[in-house]
């Protein structure tokens, strides 16, 4: 095997992973946007029909954390969207963690970006979000919550195509580094 159809298949995995992740979060077009301040409340109302469906709810989180030994739980979150009638659409709850790269402490700032869930609204009418982020081991600078309008849904092939591409790639590495040389 050559070196060069190697890396193109490690990269064109990772691409394709890339590509879909960056696809599956910005689809769509948002129609709100939340800057929460503290660590609980309720959003503003918004109205939303189902003509907006698919809808995707986005997290999104900036902090300072300082990474001594392992995983760190930087903050969890809870967060539920409710309806008209205070019916409950979606309710999600998380936790962010961060892991140390090497054996040194670290201190970094860092942006969360999370695909909270992908609903459907049922019925026309003001909405409502009622969230908490409870910060554990960071410093939370900014948090804010979107919502996205007629998203697209996650395109599995491509997934699984560039996960079977990356994966081939590595065992391809691994293998040609392994492979005994005869003189």
């Amino acid at each position: 095997m050559r070196k060069t159809l190697i890396i193109l298949l490690i990269l064109c995995g990772l691409g394709l992973i890339g590509w879909v992740g960056y696809d599956y979060s910005t689809s769509g077009e948002e129609v709100a946007r939340f800057e929460l301040a503290g660590d609980a409340g309720s959003s503003g109302l918004v109205r939303l029909d189902p003509s907006m469906n698919p809808m995707r709810a986005i997290l999104s989180v900036s902090y300072d954390i300082e990474l001594l030994a392992g995983s760190a739980a930087a903050f969890d979150y809870s967060i539920i969207l409710t309806g008209p009638g205070g019916t409950a659409v979606f309710e999600a709850e998380g936790q962010q963690r961060d892991k140390r790269e090497d054996n040194t402490p670290e201190y970094t700032s860092k942006t969360s970006e999370q695909v909270i869930k992908t609903f459907s609204v049922s019925v026309p009418g003001q909405y409502l979000i009622d969230w908490q982020i409870s910060p554990k081991d960071a410093k939370i600078k900014s948090q804010t919550i979107f919502l996205r309008r007629n998203v697209e849904p996650l395109r599995v092939p491509f997934l699984i195509a560039g996960a079977v591409s990356f994966g081939l790639g590595f065992l391809l590495l691994v293998w040609r580094r392994k492979k005994p040389t005869f003189s």
